[in-house]
C-alpha cells in the first residue's frame, strides 16, 4: 500500500492508544520502508525483506512501527502475515491488491501491446496491483477531502519533526534494524523531507497525477495520447474496484492486532 493508506492505518491505531503528537516520528518509522529506497544504494526488497516479528530491545521499540508497515503490506499482497517474509513473487497471490487487480491485467497488457512493448502476464499482474494501490490511496483521499488534507499535513509535519528533532535517534534505530550506516539513513531522510513536501504530495493525489506517475514508472509513453487514454480507462476502472476500501482497512487493523502487534505505547 502507499503512503496515505499506511498513514491512515497507523493514525487509527494510535488514536486507539490515545497517543499525542509527541509521537509524530512514529509515522516516519512507519513509512520508512518506502522512503529509504530514495537512496541509490538501498532497494525496496531490502527494506521489505526483514522479519515482521524480530524481537526488539526496549531502546529500539519504535522500530515496531516499521514492522507495522510490513504487516500491512503482507495483508495487501498476500492476504496474511507470514512468519517469514515472502521472497518469491506470485502473480496469482490472494492478497487484496492482486485479487482486485485481476480484471486490469489484460487491459494493461493491451496498452503495452498497442505501443509495441508487450509484457508477460506476471509483469502485468504486478503492475495491476500497483494500479490498485495507487487508486486505493486516491479513493481514500477523495472520499473525505478534509481527511485527505489532514493526512497530507500529518505526513509533512511528521517528516519535518523527525528530521529536525529526532534524526539522530531515528537514524540509529533504523541503522540497527537494517544493518546500515546511520549517516546513510540521515542523508536519505533529509532528501525525503525535501522531496515529499506538501505541494508534491498534493500533485500525486489526483487522477492525472497518478496516471503520469504510473506512466513514468512503468514505461508507458507520455507522448502517446492513445496509450495515456487507455491507461486512464484502467485507472478509472481501478477506482471503481476499490470503492470498498473500508473492507480492507478495518480488518487489516484487526489482523495486525491478532498477530500480536502491541508495542508498549
Amino acid at each position: 500500500m502507499l503512503m496515505m493508506t499506511h498513514t491512515w492505518l497507523l493514525d487509527s491505531y494510535l488514536k486507539e492508544k490515545r497517543l499525542s503528537s509527541d509521537y509524530l516520528d512514529l509515522f516516519i518509522y512507519n513509512i520508512c520502508p518506502d522512503l529509504l529506497p530514495l537512496h541509490k544504494g538501498i532497494t525496496a526488497s531490502e527494506t521489505h525483506g526483514i522479519s515482521r516479528f524480530t524481537p526488539l530491545p526496549q531502546n529500539r521499540r519504535k522500530n515496531a512501527f516499521v514492522q507495522f508497515h510490513l504487516m500491512v503490506d503482507d495483508l495487501s499482497h498476500h492476504g496474511m502475515i507470514p512468519t517469514e517474509p515472502v521472497r518469491e513473487f506470485n502473480p496469482d497471490s490472494q492478497g487484496y491488491t492482486y485479487l482486485k487487480g485481476k480484471p486490469l491485467v489484460e487491459p494493461l497488457r493491451d496498452i503495452y501491446e498497442f505501443q509495441g512493448t508487450p509484457i508477460p502476464y506476471a509483469q502485468a499482474a504486478y503492475r495491476s496491483h500497483m494500479v490498485i494501490e495507487m487508486t486505493f490511496d486516491l479513493a481514500m483521499h477523495g472520499a473525505e477531502s478534509r481527511e485527505g488534507e489532514r493526512l497530507i499535513t500529518l505526513i509533512c509535519d511528521a517528516m519535518h519533526f523527525t528530521v529536525e528533532e529526532k534524526l539522530t535517534e531515528f537514524s540509529t534505530d533504523i541503522a540497527w534494524l537494517y544493518g546500515m550506516s546511520p549517516a546513510t539513513v540521515a542523508e536519505t531522510m533529509r532528501k525525503g523531507a525535501a522531496f515529499y513536501n506538501r505541494a508534491r504530495i498534493r500533485s500525486f493525489m489526483s487522477m492525472e497525477g497518478r496516471i503520469q506517475l504510473f506512466a513514468g514508472k512503468f514505461g508507458i509513453s507520455r507522448e502517446d495520447d492513445q496509450a495515456l487514454a487507455m491507461l486512464a480507462e484502467v485507472m478509472n476502472q481501478g477506482m471503481e474496484l476499490v470503492r470498498d476500501y473500508d473492507d480492507f482497512m478495518k480488518p487489516a487493523l484487526a489482523e495486525i492486532r491478532s498477530a500480536g502487534f502491541n508495542p508498549e505505547y
